[in-house]
């Protein structure tokens, strides 16, 4: 028998909802103000009257077992007669309210009411909904008098739907663990390294434990991750959070659940994206009373999750954007209403680890038991510290200061307070861009807590602001910086910092990995991050999960003997010495591309040292055109520039590439879209002051400062662009990297397994003949 326990409230809530979507910080406010009028009001009770009264009701249907509660507010003694409040808090004017504004009030009442009279043995029963003013404290009281039997009926009716959709997810939740146990590998072979990699995840499932799996492509990381954690699912608390960093990997997600949808898998899945792209508005504006998606979300929101729930099994952004046009409900709100009943979510890192949009139905509360597959999880390290950093700049301030002219009560005061401590910070800024301290000042955190309790009245009290989406927006930024305050610890430093168009003052995270391995810890089963570039592991486990978790290596599927893999290493390409490499580089370059017709990127450490290649580049466009990364590129240009490194050119095409930016990693470019990737320089993060800060902390934490802070990150730069040449098992290419630092023993000691096969080659002739050799050679297929 499935034992359910629930509160009316949340049953009312469910079936008879209404009102706008509101901000979550909002909402909080409203509960605290909710638990100041309730405390006042009960204030006023006789001595005779009851508060907080405890009631409850089990309800046996077929295989449900179902418990229902309820915490009444007050049982008041009138004429002698027991009288059921409810207190609500409010900021409508009293007399637009009556028992139809807000349904779910009425209708949790009338719930309340039945479990009170049934145990006590009531013929009848008077219900009064208090609604109280927050400002001044004046109230109206709605009340309605019910017998037993329409209490009675009242109640059955309602537990009666509710139970129609418990039995509707039960039987789904019935379905899947069947189809989960009947569930096929979807291909008639495994990968090379695939069945390992798959056992691996299992176990570790099963243990609740932290696995960490370097697996280079080819192996098929993603079938390999959610299939075992399909088969290890044994609780319907459980769902899988399919996380990564990039869009590119929500589809490969997306499409690996419906390749095992079509094997026989029944499930519900989810994407969540961000707002911005959910959005149905010309311009993103979540204010109820100019987004018709927010607004009256909460009467519509039950029939639309039911609609979707019967109707749709692999819950894309672009289907769910197209339910919720349908029913008139915020798309990305419903898709978070739809994870509920999910049992796989795919989405960004930071809807579970970032501690200002995370989930809390999933990543506070105890509700469920999420399984996490993090992929790509080399992006974790810097995207960690991003999530627990934050900011307050000059500029910011300034825009808030103009916007809130017309706001009532006005936060000019607490925003001039806040501006004149930045201008206490600038003049310390005078010689020097940049100043780093241990402690965060307490004088910012006091002002801006000041300003935003400011802001929080006016939100609040108001219900038309001018411009509120944009004042929202700032309101947000010192909502941040303040939650971001509260985990300042040794890891974190407090930054003065001064650009060309602005200032501002930061708490930076240095390394996360402890509020990282604590959400694992406490909210997750278990925890698979996985890579193909995870070298050295001791590195991304300690700046991760802070070294917990067993790791595992699986080797390359694809035959080392279809990468060229050279160094030359008689070349610097150190910052005072590109001006000199600069032939060098160009006379490799040329001789990679003219190897074989093709289709060919050079990444560069700067677009400063790309240009200094361009203006020196010998090759004419009848022999190779180049394709120019610039730094302002649009999504639309980035995604025609990939579109361009086609098979069918009609001569070979060049990339000019910055190492590590958008082309570096994530594009897969099969066959002959891809031929070859020279590498100029070993991807070092450019040397900064926040940098500098980092390595001084990893000397301090782990003795290997400039590794930490330089050479690990810029290794990974360098294998994910050499990675962008092999990506299937009959690709062939070359891979060519520049520097004498390739050569080092410190290098050599780090490279990844499958790289055993490296040759170091300086001769520029020899190197050449070395290509136009390869590229005569049959390919070579493993058997």
């Amino acid at each position: 028998m499935k034992e359910i326990r629930i509160s009316a409230k949340e049953i009312a809530e469910l079936l008879y909802g209404s009102g706008d979507l509101t901000s979550d910080r909002i909402v909080n406010l409203r509960a605290q103000e909710g638990v100041e009028i309730h405390l006042y009001w009960q204030g006023r009770y006789a001595p005779t009257d009851q508060k907080e009264v405890f009631v409850k009701k089990r309800i046996v249907d077929g295989d449900f077992d179902l418990e229902v509660t309820g915490r009444i507010d007050g049982i008041l003694l009138v004429d002698g007669e027991p009288v059921l409040e409810e207190i609500k808090s409010t900021h409508l004017e009293l007399e637009t309210i009556d028992e139809t504004l807000t349904p779910a009030h009425l209708a949790q009442a009338k719930l309340y009411a039945y479990l009170y009279a049934s145990e006590q043995n009531l013929k009848r029963l008077k219900i009064r909904l208090t609604y109280v003013l927050v400002k001044d404290r004046s109230f109206k009281t709605i009340e309605k008098l019910y017998t037993i039997k329409t209490l009675e009926h009242y109640f059955e009716k309602t537990i009666a739907e509710y139970l129609e959709w418990v039995k509707v997810v039960d039987a789904h939740e019935q379905a899947r663990v069947k189809s989960i146990q009947g569930l096929k590998f979807p291909f008639p072979e495994y990968r090379y390294g695939q069945r390992e990699l798959m056992a691996s995840v299992y176990r570790t499932i099963l243990d609740k434990e932290i696995l960490y799996a370097t697996a280079p492509t080819g192996i098929g990381k993603t079938i390999a991750t959610v299939f075992p954690a399909l088969k290890a699912i044994n609780d319907n608390r459980q769902k899988i959070f399919y996380l990564t960093a990039k869009n590119d990997g929500k589809k490969i997600a997306l499409s690996t659940v419906a390749l095992l949808e079509e094997s026989g898998l029944v499930h519900k899945t989810v994407e969540i994206t961000n707002k911005d792209a959910m959005c149905l508005l010309k311009e993103r504006d979540c204010d109820p009373e100019n987004c018709k998606y927010a607004n009256g979300y909460f009467k519509r929101i039950y029939k639309a999750i039911a609609d979707v729930y019967s109707k749709d099994t692999l819950l894309t952004k672009e289907k769910i954007k197209a339910y919720g046009k349908e029913h008139r409900v915020c798309p990305f709100e419903l898709s978070l209403d739809l994870s509920n009943y999910a049992d796989i979510v795919v989405s960004d890192y930071n809807y579970a680890f970032d501690p200002r949009a995370h989930l809390i139905r999933y990543f506070e509360a105890d509700d469920y038991s999420p399984i996490l597959l993090i992929d790509e999880a080399h992006n974790l390290v810097s995207r960690s510290r991003e999530m627990y950093s934050a900011t307050i700049s000059k500029k910011a301030l300034e825009d808030l200061l103009e916007l809130s002219k017309p706001l009532t009560p006005s936060p000019k005061n607490e925003i001039r307070k806040l501006l004149d401590l930045l201008a206490h910070y600038e003049a310390e800024l005078t010689e020097v861009d940049f100043v780093k301290k241990e402690e965060v000042d307490e004088a910012l955190l006091f002002h801006a807590n000041k300003l935003l309790r400011k802001l929080d009245q006016v939100f609040v009290g108001e219900k038309k602001i001018p411009n509120k989406d944009k004042i929202t927006l700032h309101y947000f930024e010192v909502v941040q910086f303040l939650k971001i305050a509260e985990f300042y610890n040794k890891e974190f430093v407090f930054i003065l910092e001064r650009s060309e168009e602005d200032m501002g003052a930061s708490i930076k995270c240095l390394n996360a990995a402890e509020f990282i391995l604590r959400t694992i810890k406490e909210h997750a089963l278990s925890a698979v991050l996985f890579s193909a570039t995870l070298e050295p592991i001791f590195y991304y486990k300690s700046l991760i999960t802070q070294s917990a978790g067993r790791d595992v290596h699986f080797p390359s599927s694809f035959p080392q003997e279809n990468l060229l893999l050279l160094v030359k290493d008689d070349v610097s390409t150190r910052y005072n010495d590109r001006a000199a490499s600069i032939d060098q580089v160009v006379r490799t370059a040329e001789a990679l591309v003219r190897g074989k017709k093709g289709n060919y990127i050079v990444f560069f450490p700067s677009y400063q040292y790309m240009t200094m290649v361009k203006d020196n580049w010998t090759m004419d466009k009848s022999e190779c055109e180049i394709i120019l990364q610039r730094r302002d590129m649009s999504f639309k240009e980035r995604e025609d520039t990939i579109d361009m490194f086609s098979s069918d050119a009609a001569t070979s095409q060049v990339g000019f590439f910055v190492m590590g930016g958008v082309f570096g990693e994530s594009i897969d470019l099969i066959g002959d879209r891809l031929s070859g990737v020279l590498i100029v320089g070993v991807g070092l993060p450019m040397v900064s002051p926040i940098n500098n800060v980092l390595r001084s902390h990893f000397d301090e934490t782990f003795q290997s400062g400039f590794e930490y802070a330089y050479t690990y990150p810029g290794l990974n730069k360098v294998i994910q662009a050499v990675g962008r040449v092999i990506r299937t098992q009959t690709d062939r290419g070359v891979a060519i990297l520049i520097d004498d630092r390739f050569a080092s023993k410190r290098y050599f000691s780090l490279y990844p397994r499958h790289w055993s096969h490296l040759q170091i080659e300086n001769d520029p002739d020899q190197l050449a003949s070395m290509i136009e050799l390869f590229w005569e050679n049959e390919p070579y297929t493993r058997t």
